[in-house]
């Protein structure tokens, strides 16, 4: 029956000012019209409205979205041709592993598995990323490839659900469990769960999800209920993993299963971090780096809901936000929201590069103090930013705001696509927003997590643009697709047409199920739309907002009250028409952006952008390397240029920049500055890059960037304790980057013909120098040049000892051929 007045008034005081419009223009029509027809369909609409508004927002899976645009769509194809089947290969060493852990258990003979805790994981993963292909298209041959991989993971699972290689074959010192803190058992598993659930959506096929399940009901036994005697004598050993991951990864196999033991267990770990680590747990870890033993850094200083500042590692971090927030969504229960608002803002607004990119102290790859942003040894993991899309893009779905997919698109389009080459088969682990021209990209990584986690995110993008809740269907993230989104009121079909990132303007078709279907179009209006290129407060747009964006459907434009902006999305509700089209014209002009004055890497420079992307100056595009020009917002009349060919085709630069540069003397001149997007550079070989340039001569002049980008390369003394005729020791310092060991035209040092003979190279600085990576290129010669059995590094000391070069936990001294094998410092 129709409402009472007193009905209507009732929700109208207690709806969302959303649903409080349509209330009001409800009883305006029965006011006009009180028709007992009329008051038929006003009852229909007036509680039409709250369905808009209640229960979650729900993603449109990436595997309905059909991408047709020149951006995602390409990187998909390159995904399934180039970056999974490079990855697969890759990681075989996880895979041996479990392989000979399989024959151990079948009392087969074997070498003993490698002691790495973790490479299994990185295997995993890229199976996840694999079964996301498999969903958008099946193909056999790769579904093949992983059910034979299944067969040998289930093969190394001990009878009880244990899975550990290294533990299994006894290659480390520890028992089961022993160290939670450092071994990464737990950690692995997540990643499997994560596998097995998209591998069973995509598949249907339940070999990796029945792994999945016996170890999880393995590990609550022995963690939660305890009983058997053989972990902690039958106590449940309640520990939180040193790296967090299996608690959203359980959440995921929740999901899939329907089983709510598992989302149990999720909290359940959630809920004993920082309130059950102790002193003991570091004492077992039996690992001396003092960076990574603090409670802090794996977010065990205080119980998770009361934690309100992001500390730590940064990736460990951002997944234990993620999972905090899937927890709430799933569970109801809210109270993990209040640290979560208060951890976001503290990023936002204290810790975040412009690029999206958080932990940028490279000892703990994690977060410093506030405002600490530095920009050459800035570390920024490709994985910390994927998990701050991972972070964000739960929290928009928790509350509906654009703001966090505004920090999401950010770190997507800049930090996480800079850690992969256009050619999807090279990597950045670190992401500086300074280079003085050694950085380059490895084809791989002794820990592979950034490359590997690359295969499984960008599949996902496209289940990131449209969602739904009720009779409001969202676009979070643009680009040119077409969906159909399941409504209250009915299916409708989207189509859109955009060049974006590229280009803001935004045509949607609209095609409903039926003539005057109702509902709401929510259209995400980004902040740097705005008067700010990222939400929070540390930058800010040089002249505040610029040019407003604008909306229209069927060529008509949209008042501001018929679109009215709540939490960052137009909405545009009406009764929609087959062939119905809405354009959303969101200007790109170049913007300069400025840090606030605490941040003082920052201070007295200038970041240039443009829509959703953060510009850099590559040396090789300009007479001067990048870190040596200065520039001011006035008088500017950049152009938006496409490149035409070369790798970097149909990617958009910005030139005709007014700057003045210090040249190799010293002198000031003046020049034109070309730019490109931060994600694609270093795709032409290894050069000086920069994003903040400095805004006044002083700034630059005082600077010591310029300087270093021209005398980087001169060393005091460079030595070696032999070289062979053919080569010079300072082709390890300005050389080019070899092709492969084929590459007769690199410059290269090498020490043949002295077989087994130790030998080594030592580099004197002119002055004390910071390090942030030691990077080193293996070629097997055609002659007498061999790869080494093994290498390391140390360094002179204040007493003038040597010592060991301290690496950061997860870095090793691998000796891969023909690539980069790097280390970091640890402090």
């Amino acid at each position: 029956p129709p409402p009472t007045h007193c009905q209507v008034f009732f929700l109208f005081f207690f709806a969302p000012p959303f649903a409080q419009n349509f209330y009001l223009t409800g009883l305006a029509l029965l006011v006009q019209n009180p028709t007992a027809i009329f008051m038929k369909k006003t009852t229909l609409l007036l509680f039409a409205a709250p369905a808009l508004l209640c229960g979650e927002i729900a993603p449109v899976s990436f595997e309905k979205v059909a991408l047709q645009d020149e951006f995602w769509a390409p990187r998909m194809a390159l995904q399934k041709r180039v970056l999974v089947p490079v990855a697969f290969e890759r990681t075989e060493a996880g895979l041996e592993n479990l392989r000979r852990a399989g024959k151990i258990l079948r009392g087969e003979p074997t070498p003993p598995p490698g002691t790495s805790r973790f490479d299994t994981s990185d295997l995993y993963k890229v199976i996840e990323g694999a079964a996301y292909l498999l969903k958008i298209e099946r193909d056999k041959k790769l579904e093949d490839k992983i059910d034979g991989i299944a067969k040998i993971i289930a093969e190394a699972m001990e009878p009880d659900g244990y899975l550990y290689p290294p533990i299994t074959g006894k290659v480390l010192d520890f028992d089961r469990y022993q160290n939670v803190l450092h071994n990464h058992e737990l950690y692995n598993m997540g990643h499997l769960y994560e596998a097995a659930a998209a591998y069973c959506r995509a598949t249907g096929k339940r070999n990796l999800l029945d792994i999945a399940e016996k170890n999880a009901r393995h590990i609550n036994r022995v963690f939660f209920k305890g009983g058997d005697p053989k972990y902690n004598g039958g106590k449940p050993v309640c520990k939180a993993p040193g790296h967090q991951e299996i608690e959203l990864a359980l959440i995921k196999l929740y999901d899939i299963t329907g089983n709510r033991e598992y989302l149990e267990m999720a909290k359940k770990f959630l809920d004993i971090r920082g309130a059950t680590f102790t002193a003991d747990d570091v004492k077992r870890s039996k690992y001396k780096n003092k960076n990574h033993l603090q409670g802090a850094y794996a977010q065990q200083h205080m119980p998770v809901r009361q934690q309100t500042e992001a500390v730590g590692h940064a990736v460990r971090a951002t997944y234990m936000y993620s999972a905090m927030a899937d927890a709430a969504a799933r569970s109801g229960d809210n109270s993990y929201l209040p640290a979560l608002r208060k951890i976001w803002a503290n990023i936002a607004n204290k810790k975040m590069h412009i690029t999206g990119g958080l932990g940028a102290v490279a000892s703990i790859e994690g977060f410093g103090p506030a405002y600490d942003l530095p920009n050459y040894t800035a570390y920024d993991e490709t994985c910390a930013a994927i998990g701050n899309i991972f972070f964000n893009y739960r929290m928009f779905l928790l509350e509906e705001d654009a703001k966090y997919i505004d920090v999401a698109e950010v770190a997507l389009y800049n930090n996480t696509l800079a850690g992969v080459s256009l050619s999807g088969d090279r990597f950045f682990y670190a992401n500086p927003l300074e280079s003085y021209g050694h950085t380059v990209r490895p084809p791989w990584y002794g820990c592979a997590c950034c490359p590997t986690n690359l295969a499984r995110v960008i599949p996902q993008v496209s289940g990131m643009m449209y969602a739904q809740k009720g009779n409001a269907a969202y676009c979070a993230l643009y680009g040119a697709s077409e969906v159909e989104i399941p409504l209250d009121s009915g299916k409708v079909k989207l189509r859109q047409k955009t060049e974006y990132p590229f280009a803001g303007d935004i045509s949607i078709e609209v095609v409903p199920s039926y003539k005057k279907q109702f509902f709401a179009l929510k259209l995400r209006i980004p902040a740097w739309a705005t008067n700010k290129f990222v939400p929070g407060d540390l930058y800010n747009y040089v002249g505040g907002a610029g040019e407003k964006w604008s909306l229209s459907v069927n060529g008509r434009p949209l008042a501001a009250s018929e679109a009215a902006v709540e939490n960052g999305f137009a909405t545009v509700a009406r009764k929609w028409s087959a062939g119905d089209t809405v354009r959303l014209n969101l200007p790109m002009p170049v913007r300069f952006n400025k840090a606030i004055e605490r941040v003082e890497a920052d201070r007295g420079r200038i970041c240039i952008t443009r829509g959703p992307l953060v510009y850099c100056a590559e040396g090789m595009d300009n007479p001067a390397p990048a870190s040596a020009w200065c520039l001011n917002e006035d008088a500017q009349n950049p152009i938006v240029e496409i490149q035409t060919s070369g790798v970097l085709k149909g990617v958009p630069f910005i030139k005709n920049i007014s700057a003045k540069y210090i040249d190799a003397r010293g002198e000031l001149r003046n020049g034109k500055l070309a730019l490109l997007p931060y994600y694609a550079w270093n795709n032409r070989g290894a050069d000086t890059m920069n994003v903040w340039f400095a805004d006044n001569e002083t700034t630059l002049k005082n600077s010591k960037s310029a300087q270093t980008a021209y005398n980087m390369r001169e060393f005091a003394r460079l030595d070696a304790t032999y070289t062979s005729p053919q080569s010079d020791i300072k082709n390890t310092v300005v050389a080019g980057i070899p092709k492969s060991s084929e590459d007769a035209a690199a410059g290269k040092w090498s020490s043949e013909p002295q077989p087994g003979k130790r030998q080594s190279l030592t580099y004197t600085f002119k002055k004390i120098t910071s390090v942030a990576e030691i990077a080193v290129y293996f070629y097997h010669g055609p002659r007498n040049a061999r790869m080494p059995q093994s290498w390391d590094a140390e360094y002179l000391d204040a007493a003038g000892k040597w010592q060991k070069f301290p690496i950061y936990l997860t870095d090793s001294y691998s000796v891969l051929k023909d690539q980069f094998n790097a280390v970091h410092p640890s402090g």
